[in-house]
C-alpha cells in the first residue's frame, strides 16, 4: 500500500512536472512567436525608415542644388536689375535728347515751310519757263522738218550737179556727199548735248563718179577744231593721196565693197568716256582716196533742258 501510494505520488509529480513543462513550452513558443513577429515588424519599420532616410537625403541634395541655383539666379537677376537701371538711365538721357531734337525739328519744319513757299514760287516760274521751252521745242521740231525737206531737195540738186559736173571736174577733186552726223543718247534718240551723247553715227554717200572698185578698207578720223584727235585713236595709218601722203588717226574702220555705187557708208562709234562740248570734224578716207569731211558741234546742256 505504501509503495502504491509512493508510485501515485511520483506519478502525480511527474504529471505536474509535465504540465509545468508543457505550460512553460507553450508559453515560450508563444513568447518566441510574439517576439519574432515584433522583430519582423521592427525590421520592416527599419527598412521603411531607411528608405525614408534615402528619400530625405535625395530631397536634401535637391534642395541644396535648388538653393545653389537660386543663389546663381539671384546673382543673375541682380546683374540684370543693374543693367535695367543703367538702361533706364540711358533712356532718360535719350529722351532728353529726343525732346531737344523734337524742338529742333519743330524749328526746322517751320523753316522748311517757309522755304517750301519760296520753292512753290520758283516752281511756278519754272513751269512757265518749261511751257515756253516746249513751245520753242515744237517750233524747232517744225523748223527741223522743214530743214530736212530742204536738205533732201539739196541732196537731189547736189546729185544732179555732181552728174552735170562729172565731165568738167577732175575725179581727184570729187568727194562723197550727203554727209550725216547723228549724236545719239542711250535710248538711240538724236541729241546735240555732249554730256548725253552715248554713240555717234556718221555716214556719207559715195558717188559713182569716184570710180572706186573692189573691196577696200575705209577709215574714219575724228579731230577737233585744232586738228587734235577727238577721242583716243584705235591706231594710225598712212593714206597715199595724189598730192599728199599723210599719217592719220583711225577711230573706226570697215571693209566696203564698191561693186554697187553710189552707196552710203555708215560708221557708228560708242566711246567709253563722255565727250566735251566743241566743234569737231569727221574725215573719211581709203588708202588712196579722200572721201570727204564734215563738221559738227556738240553743245553744253542748259540747266532748264
Amino acid at each position: 500500500m505504501q509503495e502504491t501510494g509512493h508510485n501515485s505520488s511520483n506519478l502525480a509529480w511527474t504529471l505536474a512536472l509535465l504540465i509545468v513543462v508543457g505550460l512553460a513550452g507553450g508559453l515560450y513558443w508563444r513568447t518566441n512567436r510574439v517576439w519574432a513577429t515584433h522583430y519582423n515588424q521592427i525590421e520592416l519599420r527599419a527598412d521603411s525608415l531607411l528608405s525614408v532616410k534615402f528619400h530625405l537625403e535625395d530631397d536634401i541634395r535637391d534642395l541644396k542644388s535648388q538653393l545653389e541655383t537660386a543663389a546663381d539666379d539671384k546673382v543673375y537677376f541682380d546683374k540684370r536689375l543693374n543693367q535695367f537701371h543703367s538702361m533706364l538711365s540711358r533712356q532718360d538721357q535719350q529722351l532728353d535728347k529726343v525732346q531737344q531734337a523734337r524742338l529742333s525739328q519743330t524749328n526746322s519744319i517751320r523753316l522748311l515751310k517757309q522755304q517750301g513757299d519760296s520753292l512753290a514760287l520758283i516752281r511756278d516760274s519754272l513751269e512757265n519757263q518749261l511751257a515756253a521751252s516746249r513751245d520753242k521745242i515744237g517750233w524747232l521740231t517744225d523748223a527741223n522738218k522743214l530743214l530736212i525737206g530742204q536738205n533732201q531737195d539739196l541732196e537731189q540738186e547736189v546729185r544732179k550737179l555732181t552728174t552735170d559736173m562729172a565731165g568738167k571736174v577732175p575725179r581727184t577733186t570729187l568727194t562723197g556727199n550727203a554727209f550725216l552726223v547723228e549724236p545719239r543718247k542711250a535710248n538711240t534718240k538724236v541729241t546735240a548735248k555732249a554730256r548725253k551723247t552715248r554713240s555717234l553715227l556718221i555716214s556719207c554717200m559715195v558717188p559713182a563718179e569716184l570710180q572706186l572698185e573692189g573691196r577696200q578698207e575705209v577709215f574714219l578720223s575724228l579731230t577737233d577744231e585744232k586738228g587734235e584727235t577727238m577721242i583716243p585713236a584705235i591706231r594710225t595709218t598712212t593714206v597715199e593721196l595724189p598730192d599728199l601722203n599723210d599719217v592719220i588717226p583711225v577711230h573706226a574702220a570697215q571693209m566696203v565693197s564698191f561693186t554697187q555705187v553710189p552707196q552710203r557708208i555708215v560708221f557708228q562709234i560708242s566711246p567709253a568716256n563722255t565727250w566735251r562740248a566743241g566743234l569737231y570734224r569727221a574725215s573719211i578716207y581709203t588708202r588712196e582716196a579722200f572721201l570727204g569731211t564734215v563738221e559738227f558741234r556738240l553743245r553744253d546742256s542748259f540747266w532748264f533742258f
